[in-house]
């Protein structure tokens, strides 16, 4: 392996620790909103009753309906203690409950929100404490935590997409995946030959990639990017996100390649680097306005890609026959300049309806390399019900990337030249939420 693979493997198995110790850890604090409407309503009666019995001059600033906010913290032995309950009212703003009442109030009641034997759902820190909220205010400015669940991971225990990627949340904050393709750098699903199989949390991923194929309707379409053994690190925080990702064909070494690649012309990305600013905003009408879109959020991702591609062949070093069962023969590189992209992504979910479901997803990718090549990548998706939803996925690169090499044959010396054209791609799928 080279030192530079080498790198990039102890900075990820570092972060990998890191994510672990976060994912598992039984100390710390967990804050989750209450989405029981009758049992939010019947907490927050006797919360009222309470305050008003201990002082029924107070002004009360909470009302039966608003939606409770809960912070328990956890102690190296696993018990839970209430630290925080805050009531959001329909202006948005979160109150915090007083401590007097809720020390005066029945202990079966407190129990009961912190036991979460009722529909709740994770909230992110940032939702918690100094007013922010996932408030509409006049600037029209909202949390990205809706948007971004709805396409980083999921809002839901167990998420398949049959099967471009599989999400199961073993606890709020942690999650087994499985994800096809190189979503992240323009090559999702059948664009890419890699299987990516590894953990998510709420900031960070981090995959081992497979080579791995799947379906794609188009048959014209038969230049996808390959995949190997490797490694992706993602992270996505509120207003900024990235990876870094290596894959090395060295790794497959004199194996049976003919399945999952094409051994005469294969194009693979040894190294990947990806930086972006993001920020979200409101966007589309309520339901009783006029409006083609419905009311939902809509993020936007502005950064760069460095992302390197490597042409080569498959074949025995004592032979120039590429029948895919030598190893890989790397021929040619793509230069600094035509590893460049800039990034522009823009993702929209429609905000949740009563029964807590993202109805509309919409993503649109667009990537332009300096030198021209480059693709466009839209994916739309439509929930039926709560455990059933649609999707479709459609991939475009416009322009072929020019590679450069020297015949293998050491009997021949001629310069050749092999134009990449990845194509068009749809790929559609059926997804199940439990």
């Amino acid at each position: 392996m080279k030192k530079s693979n080498l790198m990039v493997v102890l900075i990820m198995f570092v972060f990998v620790t890191f994510m672990f110790a976060q994912s598992f850890q039984e100390t710390g604090k967990l804050e989750w909103v209450v989405k029981d409407r009758e049992f939010s309503r019947s907490f927050m009666e006797a919360y009222i009753d309470t305050l008003v019995e201990i002082d029924d001059m107070a002004e009360l600033e909470v009302q039966e309906t608003d939606e409770l906010r809960v912070i328990v913290g956890i102690d190296v032995e696993g018990n839970a203690s209430l630290e925080n309950i805050y009531a959001k009212g329909r202006s948005g703003v979160l109150n915090k409950l007083a401590w007097a009442v809720l020390d005066s109030m029945d202990a079966d009641m407190i129990e009961g929100i912190k036991s979460r034997k009722y529909s709740w759902d994770y909230l992110s820190a940032v939702d918690v404490g100094g007013g922010r909220g996932d408030v509409i205010n006049v600037f029209e400015e909202r949390s990205n935590k809706q948007v971004r669940d709805a396409f980083w991971w999921t809002h839901r225990r167990v998420d398949i997409s049959v099967f471009p990627r599989i999400f199961i949340r073993v606890n709020p904050n942690f999650a087994f995946a499985t994800e096809f393709g190189r979503q992240d750098l323009g090559f999702p699903a059948a664009a890419s030959r890699t299987l990516n199989l590894g953990l998510a949390t709420e900031v960070l991923k981090f995959y081992a990639t497979l080579p791995a194929s799947y379906m794609n309707l188009t048959k014209s379409s038969n230049s996808p990017l390959e995949g190997s053994f490797g490694g992706v690190l993602k992270f996505d925080a509120p207003n900024f996100g990235g990876s870094i990702s290596f894959q090395d064909m060295n790794f497959l070494g004199n194996t049976d390649t003919s399945s999952f690649l094409n051994p005469s012309n294969s194009v693979y990305n040894p190294a990947s680097g990806q930086f972006y600013y993001s920020f979200t905003s409101r966007i589309g009408s309520p339901k009783d306005q006029p409006g083609f879109v419905p009311l939902g959020s809509l993020r936007l991702q502005i950064g760069f890609t460095y992302m390197q591609y490597a042409y080569g062949q498959v074949y025995h070093s004592d032979s120039t026959i590429t029948d895919g069962t030598g190893s890989f023969h790397e021929l040619d590189r793509s230069g600094p300049l035509e590893s460049m992209f800039g990034l522009f992504r823009a993702e929209y979910a429609s905000d949740m309806n009563n029964r807590f479901f993202n109805k509309f997803k919409m993503a649109g990718q667009l990537n332009i390399g300096l030198d021209g090549f480059g693709g466009f990548d839209f994916t739309t998706s439509y929930t039926i019900t709560e455990w059933l939803g649609v999707n479709l996925n459609m991939t475009y690169f416009w322009s072929p990337m020019l590679f450069n090499y020297v015949n293998p044959d050491p009997n021949l010396t001629t310069t050749h030249e092999y134009e990449w054209e990845p194509g068009f791609y749809i790929v559609p799928s059926i997804a199940l939420y439990f």
